[in-house]
C-alpha cells in the first residue's frame, strides 16, 4: 500500500517537474528558436552609430556572410493577429526550411530574405544561427562603430535565472521541495516499525537503512521513469519530434537534481530517525522520532500557502494587466514612421519642414495620421503636479488606443477618460500648456489663443491611457490628456516634423505612405518604417509570462495541497494506536480528532498573524480568506486520513 501511495505522490511531484520542462523548452525554443538552430542572440543599439538602417544592414550582411554568423533577424508577423514571428536572413548566406516549427501555442514562423528589411529599424534582437568562433571580431566591429550590444548565449542556467525572477515559478519550487519532503517523512513513517522489529531480529542497522533507502529510491525513480516516457511522447506527439532531445534533457536535469536532493533529505532524516530494539524495549512508538519533524511540517507547509498565494496571485493579475496594456501595440501593427537620412543635417532638416508638413496635412485629410506627444513632470521641471504626465494627443490617436478593435465605434471614451473644464486644469499645467502650443502653434498665436483651441481630459478609475513616450508605450491613469484638432492648422512645420522624426507622429499603412513621401519628392531623403515591432516581440512575451504566471499559481496549489494531505496521513499514522481503541469502544471520528483540529486550527490562526503582520493589511483579506478555506477543510482531509490508518490497522497493515 505504502509503495502505491510513494509511487502516486512521486508521480504528481515528477508531473509538476515536467511541467517545468514544458515551459523551459517553450521559453528557450522563444529564445532560441531549435528548428532554426540559433545558439546565441544579439540586441543591437544603432542610434549612436550615425548609420542609416540601410547602411546598417548592409554592413551587418556582410559581416555575418564574411565570419559565417548566420544573423537573422526577429520580426513580428505583423499581419493576422501579430501572435507570430518573421526570421529575416541578413546576409546571403544560409540555409533554412522556408516554415520554423515552434513549440507550444506559438504559430509557425517563415523565413523572409533580406528584402523584408526594407522597412524595418536596425535597432532590434538578432539570432546567430552560425558559428560563434570568430564573434570577437564582430563584438570589435560594433565597438568601432559605436552600436551597442547584448550578447546572450543559449544556456539551461540562462532560462533558469530568468524563470527563478519569476516569483510564482520560485515559489512553486518550493512547494514541490515542501512536498518532496512530506513524501520521504511519509516513508520512514509508514517503515518506522519495521525497521525497529529487524533491527531487535538482528539486522544491522546499517543495512537497514541501506535497504530502506534503496527501495524508496526504486519506488521513486518507477515514478520518474513512467512519467518521463509519458511527458516526451506527449511533447513528440504534440509539439513535434524535433524538440524531444532539448525537452528530455531538460526533464532529466531537473529529475536527477530532485532526486538526489531527495535522497539526501532521506539519508539525513533517516539518520535522524535511526532504528533501534531500545525503543521497541521502551513500549515506545517507531515514529516518535519523526512526531515534531511531521508537525514543523504542517505549520512551515500552511505559512507557505499564506505567504505564497497572495503574491502569487498579484503576480499573476499584474502580468495579466501588462500583456493586456502592451497589447495596445498590435493596434499599431500597420502604423509606420518617418525616418530621415543621419546625414541630412540641420541644414537639410530644415529644407524638408515644410513638405513633412505637407505629408500630414494629406493624410490627416484620409484621417491616416495620429499624435501622442508625452511630457513627463520631470521634463517639465516639476511644472505637471499633482499629476505625472501631460500627453498630447489628436483624435485619430484616441482612435488608435481606445475605440478600434473593441466594437464600440466612436462614443466616448468613459469610462477611461473625463472632460476636464479648462477652469478645473491646475494652473501649473495650464501654464506650461499654453506655453507650449504658443510655441508649436501655426501662426504663433498667444497663449490664451492657443489653449483655447484644445480639449482637456483626465483619467478615470484604474484604466491606464497608452502614450508615446521616448518611442515606447507609457501607460498610466496619472495624466491629463489635451486633445488637439487638426494637426495641420494647429501646429508649425517645425513641430510636426521633429515629432515625425520621433515616431510620435505615426501614419497608417505602408503603401499610402509611402505614395505620400514620394508626391512631396522626398522619396530619397525621407523612409518609411513600421513603428511597432519592437513592442509587438515585447507584448508577445508579456503575454506568455502572464500565461507562465498562471501556470505557477496552478502548480503551487497542486503541490501545496498534495503536502497538506501527506501531512494529515504522517499524522494519522502516528496517532493510530491511540484512534483504534477510541474507535472500537463507539467514539465518533468528531471526538478522537476533535484534539488535533482544535490544536492545528489554534496555531493556524497565530500563523495567519504572523504573515499578516509580516505582509501587511493589503494582502489580508486574500490570506483570511485562504486560511479559512484551509481550515475549514482540514477536519475532513483528517477523518479521511483517520480512516485509512483505522482500515490499517484492522487488517494489520500498519
Amino acid at each position: 500500500m505504502h509503495r502505491r501511495v510513494v509511487v502516486a505522490v512521486s508521480a504528481v511531484l515528477f508531473a509538476l517537474l515536467a511541467t517545468a520542462a514544458v515551459i523551459v523548452t517553450d521559453l528557450h525554443d522563444r529564445g532560441y528558436p531549435v528548428q532554426l538552430g540559433a545558439n546565441s542572440s544579439v540586441n543591437l543599439d544603432f542610434t549612436e552609430s550615425n548609420m542609416s538602417d540601410e547602411e546598417a544592414f548592409r554592413r551587418l550582411g556582410m559581416l555575418s556572410d564574411r565570419l559565417d554568423l548566420g544573423l537573422v533577424r526577429v520580426a513580428p508577423d505583423l499581419g493576422g493577429d501579430q501572435s507570430g514571428q518573421v526570421f529575416v536572413m541578413v546576409g546571403d548566406q544560409g540555409s533554412f526550411p522556408k516554415i520554423i516549427r515552434r513549440f507550444g501555442d506559438q504559430p509557425d514562423a517563415r523565413i523572409a530574405d533580406k528584402a523584408a528589411l526594407e522597412h524595418s529599424y536596425a535597432s532590434g534582437q538578432y539570432l546567430v544561427t552560425g558559428e560563434t568562433k570568430r564573434f570577437a571580431e564582430f563584438e570589435g566591429w560594433l565597438v568601432d562603430h559605436r552600436v551597442e550590444s547584448e550578447r546572450n548565449d543559449d544556456s539551461l542556467v540562462g532560462i533558469l535565472q530568468l524563470l527563478v525572477r519569476q516569483s510564482s515559478f520560485a515559489t512553486s519550487l518550493l512547494a514541490s521541495a515542501a512536498l518532496m519532503v512530506s513524501l520521504v517523512l511519509y516513508w520512514l513513517t509508514v517503515k518506522a516499525k519495521g525497521r525497529a522489529l529487524r533491527v531487535l531480529a538482528g539486522v544491522s542497522a546499517w543495512r537497514v537503512q541501506y535497504e530502506d533507502l534503496a527501495g524508496f529510491l526504486a519506488t521513486m525513480s518507477t515514478a520518474a521513469v513512467l512519467c518521463g516516457m509519458v511527458s516526451a511522447t506527449y511533447v513528440g506527439l504534440a509539439h513535434g519530434w524535433v524538440f524531444v532531445p532539448y525537452y528530455t534533457w531538460a526533464l532529466l536535469t531537473f529529475y536527477s537534481v530532485v532526486i538526489i536532493a531527495t535522497m539526501a533529505c532521506a539519508a539525513a532524516m533517516s539518520v535522524a530517525s535511526w532504528p533501534s530494539a531500545a525503543m521497541l524495549a521502551a513500549r515506545e512508538p517507531a515514529v516518535k522520532s519523526l512526531g515534531k519533524i511531521s508537525v514543523v511540517l504542517k505549520v512551515a507547509t500552511f505559512a507557505l500557502v499564506l505567504a505564497a498565494v497572495s503574491p502569487t496571485f498579484a503576480a499573476y493579475t499584474d502580468a495579466k494587466a501588462a500583456a493586456a496594456e502592451q497589447a495596445r501595440w498590435k493596434s499599431l501593427a500597420d502604423q509606420v514612421a518617418l525616418s530621415f537620412d543621419a546625414g541630412m543635417g540641420e541644414g537639410g532638416f530644415q529644407q524638408i519642414m515644410p513638405r513633412v508638413g505637407s505629408i500630414v496635412r494629406d493624410a490627416e485629410q484620409s484621417d491616416s495620421v495620429a499624435l501622442s506627444y508625452t511630457w513627463t513632470d520631470e521634463l517639465a521641471a516639476g511644472g505637471l503636479k499633482p499629476f505625472g504626465y501631460v500627453s498630447l494627443v489628436n483624435q485619430r490617436w484616441l482612435d488608435l488606443m481606445l475605440y478600434e478593435g473593441r466594437g464600440d465605434g466612436r462614443s466616448q471614451p468613459e469610462p477611461a477618460l473625463i472632460p476636464l473644464p479648462r477652469d478645473q486644469v491646475p494652473d501649473g499645467i495650464r501654464r506650461f500648456v499654453s506655453e507650449e502650443l504658443a510655441f508649436q502653434s501655426r501662426g504663433h498665436s498667444a497663449a490664451d489663443e492657443a489653449l483655447s483651441t484644445v480639449s482637456f481630459f483626465r483619467c478615470a478609475g484604474p484604466a491606464m491611457f497608452p502614450m508615446a513616450l521616448g518611442g515606447n508605450l507609457e501607460f498610466s491613469n496619472d495624466a491629463i490628456i489635451v486633445v488637439a484638432p487638426s494637426l495641420h492648422d494647429t501646429f508649425n512645420d517645425d513641430f510636426l516634423a521633429s515629432a515625425a522624426s520621433t515616431s510620435n507622429l505615426v501614419f497608417t499603412g505602408l503603401g499610402p505612405t509611402q505614395e505620400l513621401v514620394a508626391q512631396h519628392g522626398l522619396q530619397n531623403k525621407v523612409h518609411v518604417k513600421y513603428v511597432a515591432e519592437e513592442g509587438i516581440l515585447y507584448a508577445q512575451l508579456t503575454a506568455y509570462f502572464a500565461w507562465l504566471q498562471g501556470i505557477s499559481l496552478v502548480a503551487l496549489i497542486v503541490a501545496l495541497v498534495v503536502a497538506t494531505v501527506i501531512g494529515a496521513f504522517i499524522t494519522a499514522t502516528l496517532k493510530a494506536r491511540r484512534d483504534f481503541p477510541l474507535r472500537l469502544a463507539g467514539k465518533r471520528w468528531a471526538e478522537i480528532l476533535a484534539g488535533r483540529v482544535i490544536k492545528e486550527w489554534t496555531v493556524g490562526i497565530a500563523v495567519v498573524g504572523l504573515v499578516i503582520l509580516v505582509r501587511g493589511l493589503e494582502d489580508g483579506f486574500l490570506v483570511a480568506v485562504v486560511a479559512v478555506a484551509g481550515l475549514l477543510v482540514s477536519p475532513l482531509i483528517h477523518t479521511v486520513a483517520a480512516r485509512w490508518a483505522f482500515a490499517n490497522v484492522s487488517l494489520r497493515r500498519m
